[in-house]
């Protein structure tokens, strides 16, 4: 029993001293640990929130010298890339570009054949619408003037009186005046209202299109039914003709039968005295026999007037009103069809005018092109500064693809030449998605140049883009970048396009904040942690944090100043390495292994 208790008490023994020099051990690698962990002492001050990128420098305005030409054309001679052209270069107007002016000329001298013909045709026809014009004149003239004569002759015959009142009657213009006013309506009527037509105009229509003229009381339209007959020997009765030919005519047929009459009167005067007297015998029977023949004669005449009174008065009459009112009625309608005729070949005369106006100032425009194109071949400097090949902007592939060089043919628009403006110089910077949300255009830039380590420029955010540039994603999708341009305060003479340049836009300066490093903080579920050294331990602790830039972040919350933090976060198994000798939790504790599952580690920049 003795031998067995001394060998139970030895391992007691020995397992006591395994436990206290592990535990030592543990200690002191713990300790080691803490003072090996590089540390930052919070400090306090100003702090300022930038967005570093890398960028190019740019001419802020560029002059382009493209080619004129429409069709591929040779580069016959060019300036050296690189030459800078000065003041006296513009003056003297320094050829740049030579391009080859074989084809275009031979273009123009087939073109001028072309546009001879067509410009003979153009004033032929010009001319011929002139004509077209000036017979329409006469034609209406004539046509109007027959209708005044018609007008006229019905006047005379009716009278003045008379004949208003019968053409009033009729709808149809019953004076000269009257007539005039319905020609220049229906001239006005007839005018296309829905084909514009070029019309060059005269002084002379210039004159009558600013005169006033008021516009004619709307001729009724008539039909054959519709028309009332005038009833002509009802004026004749009533004796309203007053000085027309009709009143004259009336007037002798009238005086002959009151002639007759009386002649009549004296030869039955004259028969029955002669019938006493032979009766009596004082005169011989032929003298009697005389006597009767006159008085028949008479007689036969006075029938006579009767009659020619009354075939006046219903047929002669009526039908010379008639023959009258016709004829003034087919001069309106010859009148009217004159008119529209004319406008029918004044339509056909302005068609082809348009189309050969047309065509010639189509085949103007193209021999001034082309004339403009031969002008264009030789290119000179119109502007100072350095020759570049090509669009700036464009990258070696585009280099590749269409070199810029003596024999090259380019293409029309294509950039042979760039001159960039020297004087406004700028950065074009690529910002990157989860930075161009603090990016503002106005926002002050300090500017850092690859090639003048030793120098700042300032200026500030111009240009802002809405959306990604497309060709930076064409090899990695998902890289989202947004083009920014910054505008260099000043003149730099040492300035170049195409240096590389890095940027810090400047988005805020905080003052007397507490700060740490950015590579301090521990991100775990939105919440934010850092660890202290306090001397025996790294103390996670969870802190409040604001803005921050690409070295320090701002703590609102949870540091004092002059606490030293880790830079870097720790592994977790060297922290926990004392948590087993901690006593048991408390009943209604978390047990020690939920406590010890803790999320993934984040990284800083995902706020």
């Amino acid at each position: 029993m003795t031998t067995k208790g001394s060998k139970r008490w030895w391992w007691i023994g020995g397992l006591t001293a395994v436990a206290v020099g592990s535990a030592y051990w543990l200690l002191g690698s713990s300790t080691a640990a803490v003072t090996d962990v590089p540390t930052f002492a919070v400090q306090r001050g100003n702090l300022q929130i930038n967005v570093l990128q890398g960028g190019e420098i740019r001419a802020l305005k560029n002059f382009e010298v493209k080619s004129e030409i429409e069709y591929p054309t040779k580069i016959m001679s060019l300036i050296p890339e690189g030459y800078l052209i000065t003041e006296e270069d513009v003056k003297d107007g320094k050829v740049l570009v030579e391009l080859d002016p074989s084809d275009i000329k031979d273009k123009i001298t087939t073109h001028d054949i072309e546009f001879q013909t067509t410009v003979a045709n153009y004033i032929d026809v010009d001319e011929n619408r002139e004509i077209v014009r000036s017979e329409n004149q006469s034609l209406v003239r004539d046509a109007k003037t027959a209708a005044a004569f018609a007008l006229m002759d019905f006047e005379k015959y009716l009278g003045k009186k008379v004949a208003v009142a019968v053409l009033k009657q009729r709808g149809l213009p019953e004076t000269i005046e009257a007539l005039d006013l319905h020609v220049a309506t229906m001239e006005s009527a007839s005018k296309p209202s829905r084909v514009t037509l070029a019309t060059r105009e005269t002084a002379a229509e210039k004159e009558t299109k600013s005169a006033e003229v008021k516009p004619a009381p709307a001729v009724k339209k008539t039909t054959v039914a519709a028309v009332q007959r005038i009833d002509f020997v009802k004026i004749l009765d009533e004796d309203k003709t007053d000085d027309g030919e009709a009143e004259q005519k009336l007037g002798q047929l009238k005086g002959d039968l009151l002639l007759h009459q009386g002649e009549l009167s004296l030869a039955q005067q004259t028969l029955d005295a002669s019938a006493k007297l032979a009766e009596k015998k004082f005169i011989t029977k032929s003298a009697f026999e005389n006597d009767q023949v006159t008085h028949a004669k008479v007689e036969l005449s006075v029938r006579t007037a009767e009659v020619a009174l009354d075939l006046f008065r219903r047929y002669e009459f009526p039908k010379q009103c008639e023959q009258f009112l016709g004829a003034y009625q087919d001069s309106l309608h010859k009148l009217q069809r004159t008119i529209r005729e004319n406008r029918s070949r004044m339509a056909q005369a302005e068609s082809k005018f348009e189309t050969a106006k047309r065509r010639y100032e189509m085949e103007l425009a193209k021999k001034e092109d082309l004339e403009r194109q031969l002008k264009a071949c030789v290119i000179r400097a119109t502007q100072t500064g350095l020759v570049a090949y090509g669009p700036i902007s464009s990258g070696s592939a585009y280099r590749y693809s269409e070199p810029i060089e003596e024999g090259a043919a380019v293409r029309l628009r294509q950039t042979i030449l760039t001159i960039p403006n020297m004087e406004a110089m700028g950065v074009h910077v690529s910002v990157h998605e989860s930075q161009v949300k603090k990016v503002r255009i106005g926002q002050r830039v300090r500017v850092r140049v690859d090639a003048e380590p030793g120098k700042e420029l300032f200026g500030q955010v111009a240009e802002v883009a809405v959306l990604p540039d497309s060709s930076s994603s064409r090899y990695t999708p998902n890289l989202k970048v947004y083009p920014c341009t910054v505008h260099i305060d000043g003149l730099n003479d040492w300035l170049k396009p195409g240096m590389n340049a890095k940027v810090d836009i400047i988005v805020n300066d905080l003052a007397d904040v507490i700060y740490v490093p950015v590579q301090s903080i521990e991100v775990e579920n939105d919440h934010h942690f850092c660890y202290v050294n306090t001397g025996s331990e790294l103390e996670r602790r969870e802190v409040s944090t604001g803005a921050f830039n690409d070295e320090f972040i701002e703590v609102q919350k949870g540091l004092d100043l002059g606490e030293n933090v880790a830079l870097t976060v720790p592994k977790r198994s060297s922290l926990d390495a004392d948590m087993q000798d901690e006593p048991a939790s408390p009943p209604g504790a978390p047990a020690k292994g939920d406590a010890d599952k803790k999320p993934a580690k984040k990284d800083v920049a995902a706020r």
